[in-house]
C-alpha cells in the first residue's frame, strides 16, 4: 500500500504546479464565524462521517464561540452529476430545487467530498466531472462565503478476492484528485487532501471508511483545517450530543414516507386519527424545534456547561385491540381436511406486530417485530426488535424467547446467513451477529446503504436466499434506491427487486421502474430454482424471465390475479400431503386467509392454478403477512394481527391501530408431519451430515444446509463437496437434483466448479440444464469462454433452457454475447423467451452497438441480425455500417462482417450496391472474388429469409458475375438467378 501511495503522491506533486499556495494552506483559510451554517455534501463516506459525529464535534469545539450550525445534505451514491436531496421524487415540493434548498438551510460554508464514485468512469469521464463540479461550485458560491473541497481517500485492496480490487483504479482516482486540486486553486477554495495524506486500513470494502477509522479521518480533516482535535474525554460527550442532533436532522431532512408527505399519496386519507389528530405534515414539522433544542445542547456541551441530556418523548402506549382472544381466533379458522392449527407464539413472548420470520440452521426461529410502523414519533428513537424463539421440547409451541436485537427501525427484511442476521431497515442493510453465544447480537455493521424509504411499507423487504446463495428482496413503488458498491452505483427507481451476492457485494437491480410488481412483498423458489413473486396489490409473477438488470422499460406480465398478498412459501417434503408438494402458499391479508396455488409448465414458463386455501379466518384482525414451512414440516403463519392494514388510507396515528398483539400460527397435517424426522442441528453437525442434508426430501433442510456452509471455511467445504459428489449414485432417481443442490452449495460459498457445471448442462432433466445455464452467467468472469458453453443451450430442445441461456449471455459484457443471444431465434419463441431476448438486446447494447458500427460483430445468419436490429431499432446502426464500407480502409474480416450485416437488413438498393456491384469488392485494381463469393452466399440466405430482391437490371448484373472466371462466384450467381427468376 505504501508503494502505491508514494506513486500517487508523486502524481499529486506533479499537479502542484497548477495549485496555488492559497488552496494548499487550508489552515490559514478556514474559520467559522458567528451565524455560520456549514452544509456537508457528498456520497456514502460523507454520510457516514456525519453519522459518526467526530468531525462536527471537533469543528464545533474548535469554534465554540461562533456557535456554528451543521446541516448534512449528503446522500449515498451522490455525485457531482446528481444530488439525492434534489433528484428524489417530490423533494422540490417540500424543499424546493437545489439552490433553494441551500438557501433554505442558510448555507454560508460548504464542505464537499466528491470524485470517488465518479472516478470509476475512468479517464474518459474526467472532462465531464470537471465541468459538473465547476458548475456545482458556482452554484454554491452564490450563497456561501467559503467552500471546502475534500478529496476522496485512496481505494484500498478489498477484504477478499471476490470484491473488485479498486486499488488498481487509484491512478485514475489520482487524476480526479488533481482536477479537484486545480479547481480549488482556480476558484480560491479551501482544499483538504485525504488522498496523498492517507494511511492504509481505513476501509471495510476497499472504498467505504469503516466505523473504527471515522475518528482518524475526522482528525485528518480537522488538522488540515487548523483545528485542534479534542482529547477523548472532551470529545465523546460532545460527539454524543452531535449524533443525537444529527439523528433529528436526518429524520427531518430525509424522513421516511416522503411519498405521503409531498408525493402522490399526500392527499389520500380515508380515516382520521382521533380527537388529537394532526396531519402527518404538521407532525413532521415538530422536528424543527427539537433540532433547535438539540443544537443548543451541543453548544452547551462544547463550552463545558452541564449536559441537559436527550429530550425524547415518553414511550408510546401501545394500543390493544379489544377483540384479541386467542381461543376465539383459533375457533375462527377453517383448514383443509386433515389439518389442524395451534398457536406457536404470541405477544406474550414479545411478538408485537410481527412482520417476518426465518430460521437458523439449528432450527431456531427469528421474528422481526415493529411498533415503530408506520413512522417514528418526532424525536423518538425507534426500538423495533428481532425475537428469537425456540421450541426446546418439540411440542409445537415456543417455550423460550430472547430479544436477539433491538433499536431497529421497521425491519421489513430479515434472513439468517454467514453466522448472523441480515436485516433490511429504512435505508440500510445491516448485519447483526452474536459472537459470545448469549442469544443477543453484540456486533452490528452496515453492509450497504442508500435504499429508498419513501414509503415505509414499501422499503426493502422479504429477504430470501436463492438456491445459489443470492439474497433476493423487493422494493415498492414509493421508494428510490441509489446504493454505492465496489461495482458502482446500483440504482432501483420505484418498484422492483434486488439481487445481492454478499461475498462479492454485487447488487443487481431487477425490473427497475415498475416493470414488474408494484409493491413486491415476497419471493420464492421452486424445487429447481425457478422464481416466483407476489405483490401487495398486483398478483403473482413468474419472476425468472426478469433477471436481466436492464433499465429498458418492458412490463413483465403476471400469472396470478391481484389480492392483498404478503409473504410466500414453497411447500415440499413429507410434512404435507403429496398432492400439495410443489405448491406455494401466500398470505392474503385483506380477506384474512392464506391462499394456495400450483404451477404447471407452460412453454419456457408456467401457468398458475388456484387451489383450496390452506387457512381461512372469520376474524377480521387476522393478517397473515409471512408464510413458511418450518423444520418440522409444519406451515408457520405470521399474523400481524391488526384491524388497520395500511397507512396510506388510514391515519398514521389511528387510535385503533393495534401495536400490542401478534401471533405465529402453526398449521399441521396430522398424518404427514409424523413422518418428518427432526433435522440435525446443522450448525453443530459434521460436514458429512451437512452435505447429506442436501439430499433431504424437505426443502427446509436442504435450504439450511447451505446456510450452515456459510459459517465454515470455503476451501474445506469445497473439498468436502467434491468428495461427497463422488459418493452419489448415478442411478438414483434424485441424482441430478442432488447435483443441482451441490452446484447451489458451490455458488453459496463462491467456489467455481466448471466440471460439475458441465455435467448439469448435459443433464437429462431440462430443469437441471436450465439452472446450470443460469449459473454460467453468474460465473462468467471465472469460466473459460462462457459464451462457447452457452451456445448449445441457446438452441436447447427445451424453451426454459433457452430462456435461461439468453439471460446468462446478457450477464456477459462482451460484443460476442449478442451473437449468441441472437441464435435463440432459430427455435420457436414464446412470450417468456421473447421477454428475455428483448431485455438482453437492450442490456447488451453498450457493448455490441459500438462494435457493430465498426463492423466487428458477426451474426451467424441474417435472421439473427434482423431480429436484433428490429428490437434495437437499427436504422442508425445500418447507416454507420454503410459509411464505414464507403469510406474506411477495412481489413477483410471486418469488411465481410459489415457487408453481411448490411445485406441482412438493407433495402433493395443496398442489396444491389453491397451484394452485386463488383466495384465494392475491388481494391487497388484487384478483385477479391473470394470475399464476393462469401457475400453472394449471404445474399442467398437473405433472399430465402426475407423474400427480397435487389433493385436494378438483375440480368446484366448477374450475367457479368456468371461470366467471371471464379467457380464460387458463378455458382452463387446462378443460385440467385434461380431464386429471383432471372
Amino acid at each position: 500500500m505504501s508503494v502505491q501511495i508514494n506513486r500517487w503522491t508523486r502524481l499529486l506533486w506533479c499537479a502542484a504546479f497548477f495549485v496555488s499556495a492559497d488552496s494548499l494552506v487550508a489552515a490559514d483559510r478556514f474559520s467559522l464565524r458567528e451565524g455560520d451554517v456549514v452544509v456537508l455534501a457528498g456520497g456514502t463516506n460523507m454520510v457516514r462521517l456525519q453519522q459518526a459525529g467526530y468531525l462536527e464535534a471537533a469543528l464545533t469545539h474548535g469554534f465554540q464561540a461562533a456557535r456554528p450550525k451543521f446541516r448534512d445534505l449528503a446522500w449515498e451514491a451522490d455525485t457531482v452529476f446528481r444530488l439525492g436531496t434534489v433528484i428524489e421524487r417530490w423533494r422540490p415540493d417540500g424543499f424546493g430545487k437545489r439552490d433553494e434548498q441551500f438557501r433554505r438551510v442558510g448555507t454560508t460554508v460548504v464542505m464537499a467530498q466528491f470524485g470517488q464514485l465518479e472516478s470509476l468512469a475512468g479517464r474518459s469521464g474526467l472532462g465531464r466531472f470537471i465541468r459538473a463540479y465547476g458548475e456545482l461550485v458556482s452554484s454554491w458560491q452564490k450563497q456561501a462565503r467559503l467552500v471546502v473541497l475534500v478529496t476522496p481517500s485512496p481505494f484500498e485492496a478489498p477484504p477478499n478476492r471476490l470484491i473488485p480490487d479498486l486499488s488498481l483504479r487509484n491512478d485514475d482516482l489520482a487524476l480526479y484528485v488533481q482536477a479537484i486540486s486545480k479547481l480549488a486553486a482556480d476558484r480560491g477554495l479551501v482544499l483538504v487532501d485525504l488522498f496523498s495524506r492517507s494511511r492504509s486500513g481505513l476501509t471495510d470494502n476497499g472504498m467505504h471508511i469503516k466505523p473504527s477509522a471515522q475518528a482518524h479521518v475526522a482528525h485528518s480533516i480537522a488538522s488540515q483545517l487548523g483545528v485542534e482535535f479534542p482529547e477523548k474525554k472532551v470529545l465523546e460527550p460532545l460527539r454524543r450530543a452531535v449524533v443525537e442532533k444529527h439523528r433529528l436532522w436526518y429524520d427531518y431532512w430525509r424522513p421516511a414516507n416522503w411519498k405521503l408527505l409531498y408525493g402522490d399519496d399526500s392527499r389520500r386519507q380515508f380515516t382520521r386519527g382521533g380527537a388529537n389528530y394532526i396531519p402527518f405534515r404538521e407532525e413532521w414539522k415538530k422536528l424543527l424545534p427539537l433540532i433547535d433544542r438539540a443544537e443548543k445542547r451541543v453548544w452547551m456541551v462544547a463550552t463545558g456547561r452541564p449536559d441537559p441530556g436527550h429530550n425524547r418523548p415518553r414511550p408510546e402506549v401501545l394500543h390493544k385491540a379489544p377483540q384479541a382472544n386467542i381461543k376465539a381466533e383459533l375457533a375462527s379458522f377453517a383448514v383443509p381436511k386433515g389439518f389442524r392449527v395451534n398457536l406457536f407464539a404470541s405477544d406474550s413472548q414479545g411478538l408485537t406486530s410481527p412482520i417476518a420470520m426465518r430460521w437458523d440452521p439449528s432450527g431456531r426461529m427469528y421474528v422481526a417485530v415493529t411498533t415503530t410502523y408506520p413512522h417514528v414519533f418526532p424525536g423518538d428513537l425507534p426500538n423495533d426488535k428481532i425475537i428469537r424463539l425456540e421450541d426446546t421440547n418439540g411440542d409445537g409451541t415456543a417455550d423460550r424467547s430472547t430479544v436477539f436485537a433491538e433499536g431497529l427501525n421497521i425491519p421489513t427484511g430479515m434472513e439468517w446467513g454467514d453466522g448472523g442476521i441480515y436485516v433490511g431497515q429504512n435505508t440500510e442493510i445491516l448485519f447483526l451477529q452474536d459472537t459470545d453465544d448469549d442469544g443477543r447480537a453484540d456486533r452490528r455493521r452496515v453492509v450497504l446503504g442508500g435504499f429508498g424509504n419513501g414509503d415505509s411499507h414499501q422499503t426493502i423487504n422479504s429477504f430470501i436466499w436463492s438456491p445459489g446463495g443470492e439474497l433476493y428482496f423487493g422494493q415498492g413503488d414509493g421508494c428510490e434506491s441509489r446504493v454505492e458498491t465496489p461495482w458502482g452505483s446500483s440504482n432501483l427507481f420505484q418498484a422492483g427487486f434486488y439481487r445481492l451476492r454478499p461475498r462479492r457485494l454485487q447488487l443487481d437491480p431487477l425490473l427497475d421502474d415498475f416493470m414488474g410488481p408494484g409493491n413486491p412483498w415476497g419471493v420464492a423458489f421452486n424445487g429447481w430454482g425457478q422464481i416466483f413473486s407476489i405483490d401487495g396489490a398486483g398478483g403473482v409473477t413468474y419472476l425468472s424471465p426478469g433477471q436481466v438488470p436492464t433499465t429498458h422499460k418492458l412490463k413483465l406480465r403476471r400469472i396470478g390475479n391481484p389480492g392483498g398478498y404478503c409473504g410466500i412459501g414453497f411447500l415440499d417434503g413429507r410434512g404435507v400431503p403429496e398432492s400439495m408438494r410443489g405448491d406455494f402458499v401466500i398470505g392474503d391479508f385483506k380477506p384474512n386467509r392464506v391462499k394456495r396455488f400450483s404451477v404447471r409448465p407452460d412453454g419456457a414458463g408456467f401457468s398458475l392454478q388456484w387451489k383450496e386455501p390452506i387457512l381461512q379466518s372469520r376474524h377480521r384482525n387476522f393478517r397473515p403477512v409471512d408464510v413458511k414451512q418450518g423444520p418440522d414440516g409444519a406451515i408457520y403463519v405470521v399474523d400481524w394481527y391488526n384491524p388497520i392494514t395500511c397507512h396510506q388510507d388510514d391515519a398514521y396515528r389511528d387510535p385503533t391501530r393495534d401495536k400490542a398483539h401478534g401471533r405465529i400460527w402453526r398449521l399441521v397435517h396430522a398424518d404427514s408431519v409424523r413422518s418428518v424426522p427432526r433435522p440435525p442441528d446443522l450448525a453443530k453437525a459434521s460436514i458429512r451430515e451437512v452435505l447429506d442434508a442436501l439430499k433431504s426430501p424437505e426443502h427446509w433442510t436442504r435450504y439450511q444446509a447451505k446456510r450452515a456452509l456459510t459459517t465454515r471455511d470455503p476451501a474445506e467445504s469445497a473439498v468436502a463437496l467434491d468428495a461427497w459428489i463422488q459418493t452419489l449414485n448415478a442411478r438414483d432417481p434424485g441424482y441430478e437434483h442432488h447435483l443441482y443442490e451441490a452446484l447451489g452449495a458451490f455458488e453459496t460459498i463462491e467456489v467455481v466448479r466448471p466440471g460439475l457445471l458441465n455435467r448439469l448442462l448435459g443433464a437429462r432433466d431440462h430443469r437441471a440444464r436450465a439452472y446450470a445455464a443460469r449459473v454460467v452467467g453468474r460465473w462468467h468472469d471465472r469460466l473459460d469462454d462462457p459464451l462457447k458453453i452457452l451456445e448449445p443451450r441457446v438452441v436447447d430442445d427445451h424453451p426454459q433452457v433457452r430462456m435461461e441461456a439468453v439471460m446468462a449471455c446478457a450477464a456477459i459484457p462482451s460484443p460476442r454475447s449478442i451473437e449468441v443471444v441472437a441464435r435463440v431465434v432459430d427455435k420457436p419463441k414464446d412470450g417468456w423467451i421473447d421477454y428475455a431476448f428483448k431485455q438482453a438486446v437492450h442490456h447488451l447494447g453498450t457493448h455490441w452497438i459500438p462494435a457493430f458500427r465498426e463492423g466487428k460483430v458477426s451474426f451467424q445468419r441474417p435472421s439473427h441480425l434482423a431480429a436484433v436490429l428490429n428490437e434495437a431499432g437499427g436504422r442508425d446502426a445500418l447507416a454507420s455500417l454503410k459509411r464505414l464500407l464507403d469510406g474506411a480502409d477495412l481489413d477483410r474480416a471486418t469488411r465481410s462482417a459489415a457487408i453481411s450485416a448490411v445485406l441482412a437488413v438493407g433495402g433493395p438498393d443496398d442489396l444491389r450496391t453491397y451484394g452485386l456491384d463488383e466495384k465494392r469488392f475491388t481494391r487497388d485494381g484487384r478483385y477479391d472474388a473470394s470475399l464476393h463469393a462469401e457475400s453472394l452466399g449471404r445474399l442467398v440466405e437473405v433472399t430465402r429469409f426475407r423474400k427480397v430482391r435487389p433493385s436494378g437490371d438483375l440480368v446484366a448484373l448477374l450475367g457479368g458475375l456468371i461470366a467471371r472466371d471464379h467457380p464460387r462466384v458463378q455458382a452463387r450467381s446462378l443460385e440467385l438467378a434461380g431464386l429471383w427468376n432471372v
